[in-house]
């Protein structure tokens, strides 16, 4: 057996290793073909046992103060979606910088003339003579 340090990397791997186990189960769930659904429910036991470990060692790590990123977790492990309260604040901060955004006409520059040159881009003009002409 390989000998393996715990540190923050491990922690990550661990997460990394639950969430494939997710879409493993997920896939068998809905794709795989069985003859008969014991055989389905025989192989989604054994892949959820493999996935418990994980997730027991996962939570070892986390309660033994191993530090992680919240979007390194696995997407079944990840906290809920903010309730409506939690929701509400952060509805009326977006539409107050809604509301102090400028409107602008449609794709069209608000300068009328992107050059810092009254001419063109290179800065120069042609004689009077020639202009006429």
């Amino acid at each position: 057996m390989a000998n393996t340090s715990e540190n923050k990397y491990y922690l990550k791997t661990v997460h990394e290793d639950i969430d494939l186990y997710d879409r493993k189960l997920a896939h068998l769930m809905k794709y795989e073909t069985f003859a008969t659904e014991a055989d389905r429910n025989a192989a989604a036991r054994k892949l959820n046992l493999k996935r418990e470990l994980l997730v027991k060692t996962a939570k070892r790590l986390v309660a033994d103060g191993m530090e992680f990123s919240e979007k390194d977790l696995p997407r079944s492990m990840r906290p809920a979606e903010p309730s409506p309260e939690e929701a509400a604040p952060v509805a009326a901060v977006e539409a107050t910088v809604e509301a102090e955004k400028p409107a602008a006409a449609g794709n069209r520059s608000t300068r009328r003339n992107a050059s810092a040159f009254p001419a063109n881009a290179l800065g120069w003009t042609l004689p009077s003579s020639e202009a006429k002409a």
